[in-house]
């Protein structure tokens, strides 16, 4: 009697554990494809982590390595100029371009951060950058009896101004939540980080006109070391932005979208249509 159901029971699983491996195989093969597509985009995603990762190195290493550099040659002597050179590159090419990296989700440096935290940080920057950059330019316009005649003073004039807006009405950003009975905190953002982009812009091409002057040059005796450090610093402003005007495009779409929505569901239903086409 035991044997019996012994048997009976061992006959139950065993055809408990053939249902289960035929509804198994039936479901790979209802869908081969899954885990196969699964798998590809988990290396895509790895593949690009790695490259973004080493993209955001590189550009860390370049703004140690051209900062580093023109404080040692700029130190080798005192002056006026020499003083302007050291504060305004450290101002504008490490603190400047720092700040807004901090504001990347792939930064490196800060990404095991809080977001709160990093917001922090990123004003600390722009403030010290700020003081530096106004350090910088008040010794050159106290040595100088002309001032902002030439592209260099204008742009790094046009960008100090900036910056200063930037640096008094930054604040409220960090209470666009609580300011949206009166505007909408995609407004706020919008503005501040354009006009973040634009000031960082203008202080990275008047270090790239101060360039010109050659003063490195006639310091170093080196050729061709004026258009190296420009062509360095314009890298660096490039890869510095890259975070800042993904944000700016997505901010603009989102105003554009609560402003009018036909573009909204124009977009909603093109979205829709390369899903399909990208499915089929």
């Amino acid at each position: 009697m035991e044997d019996k159901n012994n048997g009976g029971i061992t006959l139950q699983s065993t055809r408990s554990k053939l249902e289960i491996e035929s509804g198994s195989s039936a479901e790979s093969i209802a869908s081969p494809g899954e885990p196969e597509n699964r798998r590809r985009r988990k290396t895509g995603w790895a593949a690009q982590r790695v490259f973004v990762t080493a993209v955001d190195l590189i550009n860390h290493a370049l703004i140690i390595l051209v900062t580093s550099y023109l404080v040692y040659v700029a130190s080798d002597r005192y002056s006026v100029t020499n003083v302007h050179i050291i504060l305004c590159t450290i101002g504008y090419i490490l603190l400047m371009s720092e700040a807004i990296l901090v504001l990347a989700g792939e930064n490196i440096l800060t990404s095991a951060f809080s977001r709160r935290a990093n917001k922090n940080i990123h004003w600390v920057l722009q403030v010290l950058g700020l003081i530096c950059n106004l350090v910088g330019v008040g010794i050159m316009y106290n040595a100088k009896s002309a001032h902002f005649l030439s592209v260099h003073g204008i742009l790094g004039f046009s960008s100090l101004v900036i910056v200063f807006v930037l640096a008094i009405f930054g604040y409220p950003v960090l209470i666009a939540v609580k300011l949206r009975k009166f505007v909408r905190p995609v407004v706020v953002k919008l503005v501040h980080n354009f006009l973040g982009i634009a000031c960082f812009v203008l202080g990275m091409l008047a270090q790239c006109t101060g360039y010109q002057k050659r003063l490195i040059y006639r310091a170093t005796q080196i050729e061709n070391i004026d258009t190296a450090l420009f062509v360095l610093t314009v890298v660096i402003m490039l890869l510095s932005l890259r975070g800042a005007l993904f944000s700016l495009a997505s901010q603009t779409l989102a105003l554009v979208r609560s402003i009018c929505p036909a573009v909204s569901s124009y977009t909603d239903v093109v979205d829709a249509s390369s899903s399909t086409f990208g499915k089929s």
